[in-house]
C-alpha cells in the first residue's frame, strides 16, 4: 500500500504487477504487509475479514500482532527481515534482497500452527531467507539493541564529532564511517520505528549508558580495557559465523579508482558477472577527485576477485 506514483514507479521496476484495491486483496492467497511501521496496526484492522494468509515486514512486532489478534486475522504471522540498507525507495528493490538474511517471525500461543508453518516455507523458499521464531516482545528488545540503538549511536557520533569542530567529518577514517554508516538512514522511516518501539529502546539505553558509564571508570585500568576488548573481538567473531554464510573468514580488498560516474557499476558488474558475492561495500573518500571501493568477500573467493579486477586494469590490495 502506497501512494499512487510510487505504485506506478514498482509497476515500472517490475517490483509489482499491478496496483488493487483492498478489497481485491482479501481475496488474496498470501498479503504480505510492507508499509510505514506506524499505519502496518490500522491496515491489520481493515484487512479483516479476510481468510488469506497474512504477515508483514515491520521492525517492532508487539502491537502489530496484538492489533492482528484483535482483529480476528486468525491466518496472521507477524515478519520482520534483516535484510535491507539506508537507501529508500523502490528504485532499490531487488530480487536477492532476502537470500540469505535471517527472517524474524514471531508466533504467539493463539497463532494457528498451519499459518505458520506455510509462512515459514515462504521465507525459506520463495525468498530465501532463514526464518526464525521468536516471541513479539523478545523480538521488540533485540532489535532495541541489534537495530535502533546503533542507529541512535550513528546520530550522537555525528554529532559529537561536527560540534567538536565543524570540519571533523572531514578527517574521519574507514572506522567511523563504518560507525556512522546508518546515520544517513531515511529519516521519517526511523523516527516512525524509533517512536513504536519507544519502550524497549529505554530498556536498551538505559542498559548501554550503565555500560558506557562502567567503561569510563575503568579507563585508568589499561588490563580491564584490555578484557573489555578481547571480549568484544570474541563476539565480534562469534557474529561473523552468524550472519555471513561464508567458506572461511571475509577478506576486504581495496581498489583505487577515478571518482566518476560508472565506475562503481563496473566493478560491482565484474564480481557479479563472475558469481563472486559481494558482502558488504563502501566508499573511502580520499578528494573529490580519487576514492577507494573497498569490498568484503567471502576469503576463497578473494584471490579470484583480485585476478579479475587487476586483469580489467583495476589496481587492488588486500587490507588487514
Amino acid at each position: 500500500m502506497d501512494r499512487p506514483p510510487v505504485l506506478e514507479r514498482a509497476a515500472d521496476f517490475g517490483a509489482v504487477d499491478r496496483a488493487s484495491t483492498l478489497k481485491e486483496v482479501r481475496g488474496a492467497d498470501l498479503i504480505l504487509l510492507a508499509a510505514p511501521i506506524s499505519r502496518v496496526a490500522d491496515i491489520v484492522g481493515d484487512l479483516a475479514p479476510t481468510d488469506a494468509l497474512v504477515t508483514d515486514a515491520a521492525s517492532t512486532k508487539t502491537r502489530i500482532v496484538g492489533a492482528a489478534e484483535k482483529a480476528g486475522l486468525g491466518r496472521f504471522v507477524g515478519g520482520h527481515p534483516m535484510a535491507g540498507s539506508q537507501l529508500a525507495g523502490v528504485e532499490h528493490a531487488g530480487p536477492e534482497l532476502f537470500r540469505g538474511a535471517r527472517y524474524f517471525l514471531t508466533p504467539t500461543e493463539r497463532t494457528d500452527p498451519e499459518a505458520y508453518r506455510e509462512v515459514a516455507r515462504f521465507v525459506r523458499e520463495d525468498l530465501g531467507a532463514v526464518p526464525t521464531a521468536v516471541e513479539p516482545e523478545k523480538h521488540d528488545l533485540l532489535m532495541a539493541a541489534l537495530s535502533h540503538l546503533p542507529h541512535l549511536m550513528a546520530v550522537a557520533l555525528l554529532k559529537v564529532a561536527s560540534d567538536i569542530s565543524p570540519e571533523a567529518l572531514s578527517f574521519a577514517g574507514p572506522s567511523f564511517r563504518d560507525l556512522t554508516r546508518v546515520g544517513a538512514s531515511n529519516p521519517a522511516l526511523w523516527s516512525d520505528i524509533l517512536a513504536e518501539n519507544s519502550h524497549a529502546i529505554d530498556e536498551a539505553l538505559a542498559a548501554f549508558a550503565g555500560t558506557m558509564e562502567q567503561l569510563g571508570r575503568e579507563l585508568p585500568d589499561r588490563g580491564s580495557i584490555e578484557g573489555r576488548f578481547r571480549a568484544a573481538r570474541e563476539a565480534y567473531d562469534a557474529l561473523g559465523g552468524i550472519l555471513v554464510q561464508r567458506s572461511g573468514r571475509n577478506a576486504e580488498i581495496a581498489i583505487p579508482v577515478e571518482n566518476h560516474p560508472g565506475v562503481l557499476a563496473e566493478v560491482t558488474t565484474l564480481m557479479g558477472s563472475n558469481n563472486i558475492n559481494i558482502l558488504d561495500l563502501y566508499v573511502r573518500h580520499s578528494n573529490t577527485a580519487r576514492a577507494a571501493l573497498v569490498l568484503t568477500v567471502d576469503s576463497g573467493a578473494a584471490e579470484e576477485a583480485m585476478d579479475l579486477l587487476r586483469g580489467a586494469g583495476f589496481s587492488a590490495e588486500l587490507e588487514g
